[in-house]
């Protein structure tokens, strides 16, 4: 966490997590420690369903999914890019039940029902470049 947050100045926080198989279902909480961000919870389960395939280029997931950099700014307001690289995600359709989530309370979103979209992924491995700063 720590490193992610110096090295690319990503927004993240001390938290409590856990994550729990049960069956196919995952039980997943979050809860951030840190004094900003303090109160911001999520729990919920979820599962992918159906047989897994890869998007396809110009579709809604591909969209979605196939990110193939970041992009993060400092305390400036600069822009900063870092390059990824991973194979196409094996993506499944997914089924979600959401407990809590105020993650996006500060900004003024209740997000307590799951997405119209929801997808899922076993694992995805990754490749990510230094951070450049955008002119």
């Amino acid at each position: 966490m720590l490193g992610a947050r110096l090295s690319y100045l990503l927004p993240y926080f001390p938290a409590r997590m856990s994550s729990v198989a049960d069956g196919d279902w995952i039980h997943y909480e979050s809860e951030r420690l840190a004094a900003r961000g303090r109160g911001a919870r999520f729990a919920g389960r979820y599962r992918g369903s159906g047989e897994v395939f890869e998007a396809v280029p110009g579709s809604l997931e591909h969209f979605l999914v196939e990110r193939y950099c970041l992009y993060t700014c400092d305390w400036s307001g600069r822009v900063y890019r870092g390059d990824i690289h991973h194979e196409p995600w094996r993506l499944q359709i997914a089924e979600a039940s959401i407990e809590a989530n105020s993650m996006a309370s500060p900004v003024g979103l209740d997000l307590v029902e799951p997405p119209a979209a929801l997808h899922f992924a076993r694992r995805q491995d990754t490749f990510i470049w230094p951070i450049r700063r955008v002119r």
